[in-house]
């Protein structure tokens, strides 16, 4: 269990820096706040988490392949690009809603993801 909460630690580090970044940008480019951007964002971090926790096997498996995470950054980078306005915020929102659930999980108010689905409980 401790490798797991390092992972986390490590994953939510990440996910702080990478908010950082994102916000530094939106700064920079003179990006307003969009809340519905923030929103989609959000749900669409909490959906990829229910979706990564019901099937962790099969998303591991794909996450691992080589190329997939590359593949990712490169899209959230075009989206970003693309339409900045929309793809900061949405990114925005999804490391916040990706923080606040590593927050509720550490503090005790969610079980970690990997039992969000554990039929044995």
């Amino acid at each position: 269990m401790r490798g797991r909460a390092a992972a986390a630690l490590g994953d939510a580090a990440l996910a702080a820096v990478g908010l950082a970044v994102v916000v530094a940008a939106a700064v920079r480019g003179g990006v307003p706040p969009s809340p519905l951007a923030l929103g989609v964002g959000a749900v669409a971090a909490v959906a990829l988490e229910l979706l990564a926790s019901a099937r962790a096997a099969r998303v591991r498996a794909l996450w691992t392949r080589r190329g997939v995470r590359p593949a990712a950054v490169a899209v959230v980078a075009v989206a970003t690009v693309a339409l900045p306005a929309w793809g900061l915020n949405a990114l925005a929102g999804g490391l916040l809603a990706y923080l606040a659930l590593v927050a509720l999980v550490a503090a005790g108010v969610l079980p970690p993801s990997t039992a969000w689905f554990d039929r044995a409980r």
